[in-house]
């Protein structure tokens, strides 16, 4: 799980600072150098292997330049996506093959007194850490990666609905939140809840166009806050 937390929090930072339109040259490089540092400095603080930094630092480079973060998706592809599917899956079946943290950064975590954090190992801790990043903006990406290879009429939709690009990674950070501490009630609730407020929206589109973007988003959304769930 060291690995997979280490690419969620390379990809998650990376994606909070890179600009929104892929012209800006200078500023993707900037989001590549931002994941490098975190992959580099998380590495030496855990005391792992430097080529491991390396690796995420191409993986990093690959995503930016690959997936846009514009609202204006028609060269999107679904490739890149496979091929992050793909390495978490490598690095979860490499698991047992991988180095235990043990530096400075472990040494910080086993310091901290925090009553929640008791019994909890410092890659339980990362991992947790990686994905409360990652579901910012990246699962953002994401989402709207997904509705742009279903119809770009579903697409269109976000000009009219543009709440779920803020609404998104509060939703996905509570919902993660609550099916990690037990809390499914609270977890029903705030679904029922975002049906109930974008039901007068999707109710008025005749087409139909509103209630797919809705659905697809929400049901990619609500995924990506919870497929980490089980390893934690």
């Amino acid at each position: 799980m060291t690995a997979l937390a280490l690419l969620l929090l390379s990809l998650g930072t990376a994606d909070l600072v890179r600009p929104r339109d892929r012209a800006a040259r200078g500023a993707v490089l900037r989001s590549v150098v931002v994941g490098a540092a975190v992959a580099a400095t998380a590495c030496w603080g855990a005391g792992l292997p430097g080529w491991w930094a390396a690796v995420a630092t191409v993986v990093v480079a690959a995503w930016v330049l690959t997936t846009p973060e514009s609202t204006i998706l028609g060269d999107a592809h679904p490739w890149p996506l496979v091929v992050l599917a793909l390495l978490a899956a490598a690095a979860l079946a490499t698991g047992a093959d991988q180095p235990r943290p043990d530096g400075w950064l472990t040494d910080w975590y086993d310091a901290v007194a925090i009553d929640a954090l008791d019994g909890v190992s410092f890659t339980r801790f990362a991992l947790g850490a990686g994905c409360l990043v990652f579901l910012v903006d990246s699962a953002n990406i994401i989402v709207r990666m997904v509705l742009a290879s279903t119809d770009a009429g579903v697409m269109a939709s976000e000009q009219t609905l543009k709440g779920g690009r803020v609404l998104g990674p509060i939703e996905r950070i509570l919902i993660f939140a609550l099916a990690l501490s037990g809390e499914y009630a609270g977890l029903t609730a705030v679904v029922a809840a975002k049906g109930i407020l974008r039901f007068p929206e999707i109710s008025r589109d005749v087409a139909g166009r509103k209630a797919e973007y809705v659905l697809v988003g929400s049901f990619v959304s609500w995924a990506l806050a919870l497929v980490v769930v089980p390893l934690l």
